[in-house]
């Protein structure tokens, strides 16, 4: 929802650096995998989860201070204010971080082996998971700040979620639904496992949605008019557009 254009542009270059620091948080999970033996996955998952919650924990911080300062620069352009913003960070629910690791990776091979697939299969389905699963709590360092932050500050309005070129059919849908305003006592960012989407703050009621949204928006309008099951008329015409 940026009205000047330098506010657009600082808001793409935040989410594809965000973005990137998602790709290199995949990566590393692919690489920590190797720790990994799924014949002994109760000798070695302890190491592997020492591992990986210190690289999603410093992972968190970096994306923390991506956002704290694209905050700063978009509010200046945006609200026209130099007046100081404090930044509200969020820390991680450690035992949530290890529960979903613990859930995408080990345990994920172990019902997949129990359901009879290959273990090298079993082990491959394990890793993938995993990583989706750190890329979203390493960047939910970053959202989490973005959305606190516009929440304690008195001079923004709300915030709306900024997608990739390509946004899976849920994300399209979250970001066709525009501005999430503050007096919205339920409103929360719903990243899923592998979400790389932003929010981006709000300071204009006047200005345009982000990048894509408006698009969604008006094929929702379209898909779920007359439909009885309007979420599903939206996915369906979603993943059969061009959108």
């Amino acid at each position: 929802m940026a009205s000047r254009p330098e506010a657009r542009r600082l808001t793409e270059a935040h989410r594809l650096a965000q973005a990137r620091l998602g790709a290199v948080t995949s990566r590393d999970m692919l690489s920590a995998w190797r720790l990994i033996d799924p014949n002994r996955l109760d000798d070695t998952v302890p190491e592997w989860l020492r591992i990986v919650e210190a690289l999603i924990a410093r992972n968190r911080e970096i994306s923390t201070g991506l956002s704290a300062a694209y905050l700063r620069q978009f509010r200046a352009i945006e609200a026209g204010t130099t007046t100081a913003l404090r930044i509200a960070t969020v820390p991680a629910v450690t035992e949530a971080v290890r529960t979903s690791l613990l859930v995408t990776g080990p345990i994920t091979v172990k019902k997949a082996t129990a359901a009879g697939l290959p273990i090298d299969e079993a082990s491959r389905r394990g890793a993938t998971s995993s990583a989706r699963s750190a890329l979203r709590h390493s960047l939910d360092g970053g959202r989490s700040t973005i959305t606190s932050t516009i929440e304690a500050d008195p001079v923004a309005l709300g915030w709306a979620r900024a997608t990739s070129g390509s946004p899976c059919a849920f994300c399209a849908l979250m970001a066709g639904r525009g501005a999430v305003y503050r007096s919205e006592q339920s409103a929360n960012f719903e990243p899923h496992d592998g979400c790389a989407c932003q929010p981006e703050p709000i300071y204009r009621r006047d200005a345009p949605l982000p990048a894509g949204s408006q698009r969604y928006a008006d094929l929702y309008a379209e898909a779920a008019k007359g439909s009885d099951d309007p979420l599903n008329a939206f996915r369906r015409a979603f993943e059969s557009s061009d959108t």
